[in-house]
């Protein structure tokens, strides 16, 4: 697998430049001051100008603000036609089924994913919100059988690998200070345990890491930006989502992504650059089962100050 060879979204908008105002068609409002982030806008002599476009992040918060139209750029694009009022509480109830209807799906029906659905599934995590709309995120989608069942077969040995390690961390005198005594519970009793049990089952010829999922994605970014790690759950939350509401269920491994890592041959499989780092990963699949319920979680932890 050559991620080496993904595209680089850090490379800019082809053909896109930086925004410019028309001044006949100003108002001098100043909307555009409020909404740019990177403070591109000033006022000068009672007109609105572009003092640092080299700042530009690309997020076309002042195209899409501008009452009048003023500003011409290419980094916003209308609403569609007959489209449903988004601030509105249908809406935002809607919004909440979707929410609470999701579930961490693992059978599958045996039936590739087709590249439609995938493609529109990537076009929710291409329209996510990345720090300094930075654009940087990284996806791979796995759908050849032979090359999952490869990665599968290279894929365990590195997770067995990372819990027997986390399992010695568990043992030491102040793995509850270093951990937090929750977390070190749940990897002691759960996560070290069930690796006996999965190791059992996978070894009958049971996938309990992939769950025969027919697609694999996966989300890089570069390692040494904190942010990225927010801007890849959040995309791939978001894909899941989209996945949901077209029948396609979705499950987020955390053992794959941790071991890819963890393990230099997995870094190697995956032929990763230092740079990169893999920042998530689900398998996803059309839904063999049909939940007739909502999921109950516990009430949210909050401190209001």
């Amino acid at each position: 697998m050559k991620a080496k060879n993904l595209p680089d979204p850090g490379a800019g908008i082809p053909g896109v430049d930086y925004p410019a105002i028309d001044q006949s068609k100003c108002t001098k409002c100043g909307i555009c001051l409020k909404v740019c982030a990177p403070v591109m806008y000033e006022m000068h002599d009672g007109q609105v100008a572009l003092v640092r476009p080299d700042w530009c992040f690309h997020c076309g918060h002042c195209g899409a603000a501008c009452p009048a139209g003023a500003i011409r750029e290419a980094f916003s694009e209308p609403v569609p036609a007959g489209a449903p009022e988004i601030v509105s509480p249908a809406f935002s109830d809607a919004l909440q089924l979707v929410f609470r209807s999701r579930r961490s799906v693992r059978k599958y029906k045996k039936k590739p994913v087709s590249r439609e659905d995938l493609e529109k599934i990537l076009e929710a995590g291409r329209y996510t919100a990345t720090g300094t709309n930075a654009q940087t995120l990284r996806y791979m989608v796995i759908t050849d059988p032979e090359k999952i069942d490869e990665l599968r077969r290279i894929a365990f040995p590195a997770v067995l690998k990372m819990f027997a390690f986390v399992g010695r961390l568990t043992k030491i005198p102040f793995a509850s200070r270093l951990m937090g005594e929750g977390l070190r519970d749940r990897m002691k009793n759960r996560y070290v345990e069930g690796m006996k049990l999965m190791e059992e089952q996978i070894r009958r010829g049971e996938d309990k890491l992939f769950h025969n999922a027919p697609a694999i994605i996966l989300v890089f970014a570069e390692k040494f930006d904190e942010t990225q790690a927010f801007s890849a759950a959040a995309a791939l939350y978001n894909c899941s989502l989209m996945a949901h509401t077209m029948g396609i269920g979705c499950c987020f491994n955390g053992f794959l992504w941790m071991a890819i890592n963890f393990d230099k041959k997995l870094r190697k499989w995956f032929d990763l650059p230092q740079h990169l780092k893999c920042y998530g990963a689900m398998t996803l699949g059309y839904q063999e089962v049909k939940y007739h319920r909502l999921v109950k979680r516990n009430p949210a932890k909050v401190e209001w100050r």
